[in-house]
């Protein structure tokens, strides 16, 4: 029974760490996309303001037009910027539950640890020899799984350890 709750505990934790991998994956891939286009933004603004400085001096009115220009290329910048923001404050709330839960796990483990090591032999024997009393009785496997809450293959094994069935 503690075996079945431990690799419970495992099948969640694996589902919860791929769950994590594959939000994060398409979150990498999102904050890729947006570094892209800051690049590409970075490059173009490097270029008007190469180009600005070669034409202002021949062209005053073009000063004020890259002006405007720039103005709108921080504000999208900005922009972009928020929803970086906003994604990494995501992804560190996600890791600190993370860790919370593998802690909280861990205890669950280690408790269910001592309370195995716990658990006296003589209840397990006590619990075979009920098992091996009501087949005595007469009882079919069947009925004894039924009333001691025990799979049939279990029943089947504790009779045969017991040289009772064949």
């Amino acid at each position: 029974m503690d075996m079945l709750i431990f690799i419970a505990f495992a099948v969640v934790m694996l589902l919860l760490i791929a769950f994590f991998y594959f939000r994060d994956k398409s979150v990498f891939q999102k904050l890729l996309a947006y570094e892209r286009a800051i690049d590409d933004l970075h490059s173009r603004l490097y270029n008007v303001e190469h180009r600005k400085t070669v034409t202002t001096s021949n062209h005053p009115d073009l000063s004020a037009s890259l002006s405007q220009i720039e103005s709108r290329l921080d504000d999208k910048l900005n922009e972009l910027g928020e929803p970086l923001l906003r994604t990494i404050r995501a992804i560190k709330t996600m890791e600190d539950r993370l860790e919370r839960l593998e802690i909280k796990v861990d205890e669950k483990i280690a408790q269910l640890q001592s309370n195995t090591r716990s658990t006296p032999t003589t209840q397990a024997n006590s619990y075979d020899d009920r098992i091996i009393s009501l087949y005595k009785e007469g009882n079919s496997i069947n009925d004894i799984a039924k009333m001691t809450r025990v799979g049939i293959g279990e029943v089947e094994l504790i009779l045969k350890l017991a040289n009772l069935k064949k």
